[in-house]
């Protein structure tokens, strides 16, 4: 049963009895739309089957002619794409629709954001899905502000509701708070795209990275384009902002002087605090730069294209000029508001050039004579108790022969106040601390069942001989057999290895192996009462055992988990697991089997408690060792931290991120059950909790062309481990081709990343399925390329999907032709992780 209500300007259409809180915000502010119907869709709860049936007969009762936007409130963000095409077909109009996260901006602004091509895309039948914009209503410089683009390893520039961000790429914490003030309150001005440069609390940003940003700018967002600082800036000591990015870009520059507020048609410009605070509403609020003729030459005073002039300043008598009293005028100025005579004085271009305090409003009073200056005085007391009160607060009223001193030029160093503004030597203090990394307690392996531990003898003869830690995983047998790194069951992708089950190694001390009869230097066993092997670093609990085939050949040792100790279906009362040694696919590739529901990484429904039981018990002391980091982390994302099993999950999601989690993908490929299936289970509850990446991301992998043909035949790719790839190009990620994935429901792992981490790793859960969009065999000049997109959980991996696949494959290559820049690089120990092709084993 479908009831519809005309709210404000929009039709919706809910299921439920109310209409809910979201719907009915956006129904009352959005614009009206001159060639579309706005149509809102209110799915916020449990559907009937038919609800899209239902939708089409309730639209065509309507007897609506034009074009229909649709919103869809309450659902997925891939529900209005499908929706959007669905109905379009069924009712034979043109539907236009969010393809990516549709977010309420300020008055009314519907933005839709999806990393990489997200936006207003229309449909129609029988024709091929066309982008429109990124913003409704559109702005003229709407299509300059689209993409998230990586300037430099430290600056991205990315696109708000209402304009473009350049900003610090390395604090995302503080990103995240600032992100979402700018997108509630910023309105999106028609003819005006304010890039703001900066974010308050973090390091100051690099004029360069403007520049970079600049030149590629498209000519309709030049001309649109107006500076904001809206936090520190790396600039030459005593210049101020605009004159120096117009001095660095040799043009021309338009400067906001405060942050929009309020209506798109009559914006209030605010101040920024140092620390993100709105301080007080600016008289001048556009302001123009000219570059230096030659270089050292004197700037040219700015010019003032916009200000505001509240009722209390009188009538105007001239350009920023008003008549407050018979003898004397208030001017609007940069920095505030000027008191004087009539006549200005011959040091008025100082005065204008005062630069502004974000801080402080002043009220400069001219004092060219003692009787002039009590004079002027008592005027501005009067001008300041008159203003509004938020302005009064901060006023100060300075005389003129201190603001400007009578000499050439003039300083911010000269001016009592000094002014929101971070040079290269105030860099160094705004830079983040180095991190020093947390003591890592010494683990203790956890008992298990099983054969008595071997001897320290013993166990020599089973260890490679090796210069240090970091050379275990390439480690070879005499007879030319892999031998796993540190731990047949411990290590994995990274090769890091700092641990193997049993034997306790201190660190990197090197003795002679030739007791292990092989050549070189082995690790220095300390103690032989343990049952395996632990180097000093992160510790594993739970992953004992070197295994019963350690020295085995490679080919006849397994490439999936072996079962838990105690059977496969004993994990919930031992809790031990072990963990495959990663190795490089064998040729040709091999597909996935489908596992059955005691071996998926993710279970049906909601009831964790014997998996999270069994992760207590096996991880007991790790949880100990990072619970104080995990807090950190959940108090600085609040959204992560619902719910009593918050730290747990967040828990396990650290320890999968660490050396721990090396080899968990390669056991769930397997479709075998055992104690790698409860952990796996704990991490997916936790990555659910993190934020979605929709858009293009990145992985490698090392194939034949005979390998892509057989993956372009399969059509559709389903892993059943966690898919590890990057939301930013990589710079050096090893094999032959490269794979792009169209991701909608990827999360993003930076805030549980460590030190020596991947920050722009996303993770898609296990089970996803991918769809084949393309397969580019290699040409010259050109590497292989493999063009994937994540089917939805609704979505039936079946190859009738073609205009869905159309918009997203454009997406990838539009892409792959705007991608510059050297990218970003990938630890070498984190690498193989993302080297594969979602659905091999």
């Amino acid at each position: 049963m479908i009831t519809r209500h005309t709210v404000g300007n929009a039709l919706v259409l809910h299921a439920s009895e109310r209409i809910s809180t979201e719907a009915r915000t956006v129904a009352l502010s959005v614009d009206r739309d001159p060639d579309n119907d706005i149509v809102i869709l209110d799915l916020q709860h449990e559907l009937p089957f038919d609800i899209w049936d239902t939708v089409a007969t309730e639209l065509r009762r309507q007897r609506l002619r034009r074009g229909i936007r649709l919103v869809v409130c309450g659902a997925r963000p891939e529900t209005g794409a499908l929706a959007g095409q669905w109905l379009s077909d069924r009712l034979g109009r043109p539907v236009i629709a969010p393809f990516g996260r549709m977010i309420p901006g300020a008055a009314g602004l519907l933005f839709v954001h999806a990393t990489d091509l997200g936006g207003w895309v229309c449909y129609r039948r029988g024709h091929t899905p066309v982008w429109q914009s990124k913003r409704y209503p559109v702005p003229a410089w709407d299509g300059a502000a689209v993409d998230h683009l990586t300037i430099s390893s430290t600056c991205a520039a990315e696109p708000l509701p209402g304009g473009v961000w350049l900003r610090e790429s390395r604090d995302e914490a503080a990103v995240a708070v600032h992100g979402s003030h700018l997108t509630s309150t910023m309105p999106c001005l028609p003819d005006a795209m304010p890039v703001l440069v900066g974010c308050p609390g973090t390091a100051p940003l690099r004029l360069d990275d403007i520049a970079r940003f600049w030149r590629g700018l498209a000519p309709e967002g030049r001309e649109h384009a107006r500076f904001v600082q809206y936090g520190p800036v790396a600039l030459p000591d005593g210049e101020q902002f605009g004159q120096a990015l117009a001095d660095l870009l040799r043009s021309p520059v338009r400067v906001f002087t405060g942050v929009p507020s309020g209506r798109p048609d009559g914006p209030a410009m605010f101040t920024v605090d140092a620390d993100g605070r709105p301080g007080w509403q600016v008289f001048a609020e556009e302001l123009a730069y000219r570059p230096r003729e030659t270089l050292g030459a004197k700037a040219v005073t700015p010019r003032i294209l916009r200000h505001r002039a509240p009722p209390e300043l009188g009538e105007p008598v001239g350009p920023r000029v008003y008549q407050y009293a018979h003898d004397a005028v208030v001017e609007v100025i940069p920095s505030g508001l000027w008191l004087r005579a009539p006549e200005p004085p011959r040091h008025a271009d100082r005065i204008r050039a005062v630069p502004m305090d974000p801080n402080r409003v002043r009220l400069v009073v001219d004092d060219p004579a003692p009787a002039a200056a009590d004079r002027h005085r008592e005027l501005a007391g009067d001008l300041a108790a008159r203003l509004d009160p938020a302005t009064r607060r901060r006023a100060a009223v300075q005389p003129s022969s201190l603001v400007a001193p009578g000499r050439p030029g003039l300083s911010a160093r000269g001016i009592e106040a000094g002014t929101y503004r971070h040079t290269t030597g105030h860099a160094a203090d705004l830079l983040p601390a180095p991190s020093v990394p947390a003591p890592v307690p010494e683990p203790v392996p956890v008992a298990v069942a099983g054969p008595p531990a071997p001897s320290a003898g013993e166990v020599a003869a089973t260890v490679p001989a090796v210069a240090g830690p970091a050379a275990l995983p390439e480690t070879t047998l005499p007879d030319g057999s892999g031998l796993p790194g540190p731990g047949a069951e411990a290590t994995g992708p990274h090769g890091a290895g700092p641990d193997v089950a049993g034997l306790h190694v201190a660190g990197p001390s090197v003795v002679g192996s030739e007791a292990a009869g092989l050549p070189g230097a082995g690790l220095s066993v300390v103690g032989s009462e343990a049952a395996g092997l632990h180097v000093a670093g992160p510790g594993v609990a739970g992953l004992d055992g070197i295994g019963p085939d350690a020295n085995a050949p490679e080919a006849a040792a397994p490439d999936v988990a072996g079962p838990v100790l105690d059977g496969g279906a004993g994990w919930a009362t031992s809790p031990t697991m072990t963990l495959p040694v990663h190795r490089p696919a064998p040729a040709p590739v091999r597909f996935q089997r489908t596992p059955g529901d005691d071996a998926r990484g993710v279970r049906p429904g909601p009831d964790l408690d014997e998996e999270r039981t069994w992760f207590r018990r096996a991880f007991r002391r790790e949880i100990a060792a990072v619970s104080a980091d995990v807090a950190d982390v959940l108090a600085a994302h609040p959204a992560l931290a619902g719910g009593a099993d918050a730290v747990e999950y967040a828990t396990a999601v650290r320890l999968y991120l660490s050396a721990a989690g090396d080899g968990l993908d390669q056991a769930l490929r397997s479709a075998e059950p055992g104690g790698h299936v409860p952990f796996a289970r704990c991490v997916s509850a936790g990555v659910r909790r993190l934020p979605v990446h929709r858009g293009v991301a990145y992985a490698g992998a090392g194939l034949t062309t005979a390998d892509l043909r057989r993956i372009a035949q399969r059509r559709v790719l389903t892993d059943w481990g966690f898919t590890n790839a990057l939301a930013e190009p990589p710079a050096d990620l090893p094999g032959t081709v490269e794979v792009l994935i169209w991701s909608a429901t990827a999360r993003r792992t930076a805030a549980f990343e460590t030190g020596d981490g991947v920050p722009a790793r996303v993770l898609f859960l296990p089970g996803t399925a991918f769809t084949v969009l393309q397969v580019q065999e290699p040409e010259a000049g050109a590497p292989a390329r493999l063009l994937l997109r994540e089917l939805a959980v609704e979505e039936p991996p079946v190859d009738g999907r073609v205009r869905f696949d159309a918009l997203a494959l454009a997406a990838l290559r539009q892409h792959l032709v705007r991608r510059t820049g050297p990218g970003t690089p990938v630890p070498a120990a984190a690498a193989r992780r993302f080297t594969g092709v979602p659905g091999l084993r």
